[in-house]
């Protein structure tokens, strides 16, 4: 009979086999076209890197010396990450100085996670990591918006400072304050600029969620060590930083509920009367705050949750059934109500003010479901309209160099790692039985973070939820990968600092987290970038630009302006005015009578309109112009403001402001 080590080698070579036989059958099959499925290869190298890996390391940690002593190590992390930060502000540049950081930053602190590393140590390198890209980017950056939100937050906190009233609030925050009024205290305290002050706030807070990280990691897997590489693995992975620079009010309640969760196990853990209390009190007071804080992160989680009660039920029947009773669990524990009132709280409590106050949003939700459901609605199809501009071709060597790129390399790697972690957790399945329900579920999960070929409702909403469970899996995977054995101890070891170093320094530089720096910065192949950021001069421009319209346009008239100025004029003081969208269709750009507001930008991104700010039943749209026509069609109409790459337009009568004549391209920005 096969040793369980063997097995899981078979099933580790066998998954190799598989993706590659899938990939190549879907190719041939005309499923995929070749490029996609050459993408689609970091699967593949995920599975082999997972499979090597395993192979080469050992199911017991024994320990050894780092090369530096921790507090060294973690001094001089910190120091590079201040020398990185100086580095970033003087050149007004961050790749080369951030990639330079993270690949030194992660080589440290893994030979200290190899080692028997010091919590207090490696956590302060480890915050240090996560802090200084994240700082970098909004030094670079200008306006960081991701979809025009942060630019509504900002008139959000404008109107809230400048009335003192929760009820001035507009896009229904009123109902949902909390996030604005600690931001506004941030920027009211601090004399930080709104934008500011909301970027920083959210910097600050979840550096401050990688010793939580730790913390529930060490209540859920009982090993320091592990649960070190668990609070690593929320520094790799770039969703967290994203939710960083773009802070908003649903990445505000992620922190919230990953001390809610450390809250829960506190509380599960607790054998004194007063301590249990205490925490339960607190899981109140948490459930207040998050329900006043976002309406769609409960009901998001609810399917989070009712995935692990699942996997729950069943662990209490299939182990034994399969005669792994070290893995069972008692049945009906996972239904014991000291453990899980706080869940229980929080769906009543946000049921219940979402149905006594207010606030719409129940009802939308409820109404929008039972339209998809009825196809009386349909998700927003997106077309491209390029008006002069020709889109490359997608080819098999953009395909190969996507794979190259930190976009490829970090998918592949964090593939590599997220299988790695199930391999370990099946090597070791009696070491993480009290963790076992939460494990299997997080890495289900976790595949949600990968790039599929499917697109899933609410995608991105319910990688919100999710990231706060996968990175257990990735963590067991970095505890596997740096686990070396005493033979070829010293190479096997390098080559897992080097992945380690490698994985930490692409994620600074994925789609999610460096968007701003655009296809001309030779980080991107595979995609021109889409508007993600405004520069200071910029958005200083459209404020002129608002302040002009509200002198010179009659009451109650309108201009017409791409989204994403259109919401920016919004956080523009005394802007005043409406500012509409500009229609695009197959025979060109066109806008009613009035003023229309065009930027220098049109020229090298795709610029996206819609037809309401709603993602269901809008029909979405892109639209980029060749800088020649762009030149002349700006010269032939009469332009009254200009400053900054911003211009104002005036027209008579509607008009079309960039013609076609061209057929429509179907799919997402970039083709």
């Amino acid at each position: 009979m096969l040793s369980r080590r063997r097995a899981l080698l078979v099933l580790a070579s066998l998954g190799v086999v598989a993706v590659a036989g899938l990939l190549g059958a879907l190719a041939a099959l005309e499923v995929f076209a070749l490029p996609t499925a050459i993408r689609s290869g970091y699967a593949l190298g995920g599975a082999l890197l997972a499979c090597v890996a395993y192979a080469a390391t050992r199911r017991r940690h024994a320990g050894r010396n780092a090369l530096l002593p921790a507090s060294v190590a973690s001094k001089l992390v910190v120091a590079l990450g201040a020398a990185c930060a100086f580095a970033v502000v003087e050149l007004d540049a961050r790749v080369l100085p951030v990639a330079a950081f993270l690949l030194v930053a992660y080589a440290l602190v893994a030979d200290q996670l190899a080692g028997d590393p010091e919590p207090a140590s490696v956590l302060l390198a480890l915050a240090t990591c996560f802090f200084v890209p994240a700082y970098a980017k909004y030094r670079t950056t200008g306006f960081y918006f991701g979809g025009t939100d942060t630019f509504a937050h900002v008139d959000a906190l404008r109107r809230l400072l400048a009335t003192g009233a929760s009820a001035s609030i507009p896009y229904g925050y009123d109902l949902f304050p909390v996030f604005h009024v600690y931001t506004g205290t941030v920027a009211l305290f601090s004399g930080l600029g709104f934008y500011d002050a909301i970027v920083l706030t959210g910097i600050v807070a979840y550096t401050a969620l990688v010793p939580v990280v730790y913390l529930v990691g060490v209540r859920l897997l009982g090993d320091s060590r592990t649960a070190l590489c668990v609070a690593a693995a929320f520094t790799v992975l770039d969703l967290p930083a994203y939710y960083a620079v773009y802070f908003f009010p649903q990445s505000f309640t992620l922190g919230l509920l990953l001390v809610g969760f450390y809250a829960v196990l506190a509380l599960r853990a607790s054998r004194h009367t007063s301590r249990v209390r205490e925490h339960a009190a607190y899981a109140v007071a948490l459930v207040a705050t998050l329900v006043l804080t976002h309406h769609l992160t409960y009901v998001l989680l609810g399917g989070v949750l009712l995935g692990l009660a699942v996997v729950a039920a069943l662990r209490a029947r299939l182990p034994r059934l399969v005669g792994w009773d070290a893995l069972a669990s008692e049945r009906g524990a996972w239904r014991r109500l000291r453990f899980r009132f706080p869940v229980y709280l929080g769906v009543l409590a946000v049921l219940a003010y979402l149905v006594y106050s207010p606030s719409l949003i129940l009802y939308a939700i409820v109404g929008l479901t039972a339209q998809i459901f009825t196809d009386t609605v349909t998700a927003a199809v997106s077309v491209v309209f390029t008006y002069g501009v020709t889109l490359p071709a997608d080819s098999v060597a953009r395909a190969v160099g996507w794979l190259a790129t930190p976009v490829g390399v970090y998918y592949t790697l964090g593939c590599g790692v997220l299988l790695l972690g199930a391999y370990e957790f099946l090597d070791r399945a009696e070491s993480y039985a009290r963790a076992a329900t939460v494990l299997v579920g997080a890495t289900g999960f976790a595949v949600l973070l990968l790039p599929l070929p499917v697109s899933l409702p609410q995608g991105e909403r319910l990688q919100f939820v999710v990231v706060l469970l996968a990175v257990l899996p990735f963590g067991l995977g970095i505890a596997r990968l740096l686990r070396a054995p005493r033979r070829h101890a010293p190479v096997v070891l390098a080559v897992a600092v080097v992945v380690v170093a490698a994985f930490g320094a692409s994620g600074a530089f994925t789609r999610a987290t460096a968007d701003d720096l655009g296809h001309d910065a030779g980080v991107y192949v595979e995609q021109r970038s889409v508007q993600v950021a405004m520069s200071d001069a910029e958005y200083a421009a459209v404020g002129d630009a608002a302040r002009f319209l509200a002198r010179h346009t009659p009451p109650n008239a309108t201009a017409s302006s791409d989204v994403v100025t259109r919401r920016a004029f919004a956080s523009v003081p005394g802007s005043g005015g409406g500012v509409e969208g500009v229609n695009a269709s197959a025979r060109g750009v066109t806008a009613p009578a009035g003023y229309v507001v065009t930027r220098e930008v049109w020229t090298d991104s795709f610029v996206p309109t819609a037809e309401s700010d709603v993602a269901v039943s809008a029909k979405l749209q892109w639209y980029t112009v060749s800088d020649a026509r762009y030149r002349v069609s700006v010269a032939t109409h009469d332009r009254v403001f200009s400053a900054a790459g911003t211009s104002v337009l005036r027209g008579r009568g509607g008009y079309r402001l960039f013609g076609n004549g061209t057929v429509p391209v179907t799919g997402g920005p970039g083709g």
